[in-house]
């Protein structure tokens, strides 16, 4: 079993969490020198704080465990921030299509059809997933 390649998607996916890390951050450091009482400064924190776990650290995590690792017997699909795994041998896969509206469309012996949406360069994936790409 030979690793080939790693998968992961667009990188546009997380570029409103690090659009909502730089307003926090803005906003952290445009109150950090005034003159807040304290209630207002520990809301304002706690705020931000609640901000950046929900809009930025989650989505972040969930990006970096979302990935596909082609190897050459078979293909692992890992998605979300928990990590739902799925392992497809090459010897399921009766179809590999792709188009840019459609992304990735793999469709198993089974006729389940799995559909890999996000990934850059969805004919060169649909190669390399087909075994077909050199």
């Amino acid at each position: 079993m030979q690793h080939i390649q790693r998968l992961r998607l667009r990188l546009t996916r997380v570029a409103l969490p690090t659009i909502v890390l730089g307003v926090a951050s803005a906003c952290y450091g445009f109150t950090v020198g005034r003159e807040l009482d304290a209630q207002t400064a520990q809301l304002l924190f706690i705020g931000i704080l609640i901000a950046l776990f929900f809009l930025w650290l989650l989505p972040s995590l969930a990006y970096l465990g979302t990935y596909v690792d082609v190897y050459n017997d078979r293909i692992v699909l890992r998605a979300g921030l928990f990590g739902k795994r799925r392992e497809i041998m090459r010897a399921e896969i009766r179809e590999v299509t792709a188009s840019a509206i459609r992304g990735v469309v793999i469709t198993l012996n089974d006729d389940e059809v799995l559909h890999l949406k996000g990934y850059p360069k969805p004919r060169a994936i649909a190669e390399l997933v087909s075994g077909t790409a050199k």
